[in-house]
């Protein structure tokens, strides 16, 4: 009797076994042997963020479609589902309620006839925007411009994604090809996105303030708005901007809200403060105006008078704007040495025209300038900003 009861436990003990076995190997695909994205692919199967398919293949390097990976990233970042109905295309889709949650998160956003198009493919460009969105760099106050930053060979400056890709790649979240080509718009694999969002959740995103940095240490203390408190550790490949220039963190205000991201090391990736505009911020932004002709010093001197800074860049060129206007030599000298008690106001409305036609500066900014009224140059450089974001936006892909 007993050796009964011992056979029948070891059988039920063999029966779970079996089952379980059974479990695990129905839920690997067939098809991801030995694939190079065969750990990121496991991975998000196991959690059920992303799907194989009827017939237990994977297809990693079938295209992935807009719909599949918006609700893969809504499943990663555990968003609650929206049963509203946002896209026109998407009543009849499997997964609608997590693709409406990340656009209730501004994640994500369709095309202008209302539709959301689940089935097309999406392509590598796209799918890194998204992604980058989902981090939390959805809005201007915390994203770092990297107009300075070199990009990739078949990725140039005027391209739509082209910040949030060099973004994606100083996070590691993408790299190129060997030859330096990134494939933009390449269409986007199953198994890059797995790839992709597995990299995602190595990362976390946070919004406080900074209360104290130790150089020594490499270290900085950080708040979160929840009232945590966390130490992250930096270096020098930390990506760290405040408003709209790249800073050290001693130059951060402790007034000034910072939005930051780090690994799960505590290594901090990415932090960009925003706050009070200083000086330094608005003479970087009309820097940026004149692309880079003027440093922010010189337009410092400039406001102060020193008008000195003209002769090695500007007086040949400004020269040749004076007499096209149809000044006189004499005026001309008068102007270049600034000597405004030889001229009338007519004099400097020519100086400062021929500046702004030069620089591509404002022609409000550059008499603000002149005259270092900075609370103007602050108003006009806002209006100005405002404008060539407004045009940027008007430009972009709206397919983010």
């Amino acid at each position: 009797m007993l050796m009964g009861k011992k056979s029948s436990f070891l059988f039920f003990i063999f029966l779970y076994l079996l089952i379980i076995t059974l479990s695990v190997s129905a839920i690997e695909p067939t098809d991801i042997s030995n694939h190079w994205a065969q750990d990121y692919i496991l991975n998000l199967v196991n959690k059920e963020i992303m799907e194989i398919y009827p017939d237990g293949l994977f297809k990693p390097d079938q295209p992935t479609t807009r719909g599949e990976f918006a609700v893969a990233l809504a499943k990663q970042l555990k968003l609650v589902p929206d049963l509203n109905h946002h896209f026109e295309d998407l009543k009849d889709y499997p997964g609608y309620e997590l693709i409406n949650a990340l656009n209730k998160k501004e994640i994500i956003t369709g095309y202008p006839d209302k539709s959301f198009r689940p089935e097309k493919e999406i392509t590598r460009a796209e799918m890194v925007t998204i992604m980058i969105k989902s981090i939390g760099i959805n809005k201007d106050e915390v994203t770092i411009r990297l107009t300075d930053t070199e990009a990739y060979k078949d990725v140039p400056e005027n391209h739509w994604a082209i910040n949030h890709i060099k973004i994606a790649s100083i996070l590691e979240l993408v790299n190129g090809d060997e030859k330096g080509y990134f494939h933009p718009d390449k269409t986007a694999s199953r198994a890059e996105a797995a790839k992709l969002l597995t990299k995602l959740a190595e990362l976390t995103s946070n919004t406080g303030y900074i209360t104290d940095v130790y150089p020594s240490s490499r270290k900085v203390s950080f708040n979160s708005q929840n009232g945590e408190r966390i130490v992250y550790n930096f270096n020098d490949t930390t990506l760290i901007g405040r408003n709209n220039r790249f800073v050290q963190l001693d130059e951060i205000l402790k007034t000034d809200k910072v939005f930051i991201i780090a690994d799960k090391s505590n290594n901090l990736k990415y932090l960009k403060a925003y706050g009070l505009v200083t000086q330094e911020d608005i003479t970087a932004e009309i820097s940026k105006m004149t692309d880079g002709f003027f440093e922010s010093e010189e337009i410092k001197e400039l406001s102060s008078g020193n008008l000195e800074l003209l002769k090695p860049k500007l007086q040949g060129a400004i020269r040749e704007q004076l007499v096209s206007q149809g000044l006189s030599t004499e005026e001309i000298e008068a102007l270049m040495r600034t000597d405004w008690a030889e001229l009338e106001e007519l004099g400097r409305m020519r100086l400062s025209e021929a500046i702004a036609i030069q620089t591509g500066l404002s022609l409000d900014i550059t008499r603000s300038i002149l005259s270092g009224d900075w609370d103007k140059v602050k108003t006009y450089g806002q209006i100005e900003l405002i404008q060539r974001l407004v045009q940027e936006v008007l430009n972009s892909d709206l397919l983010s």
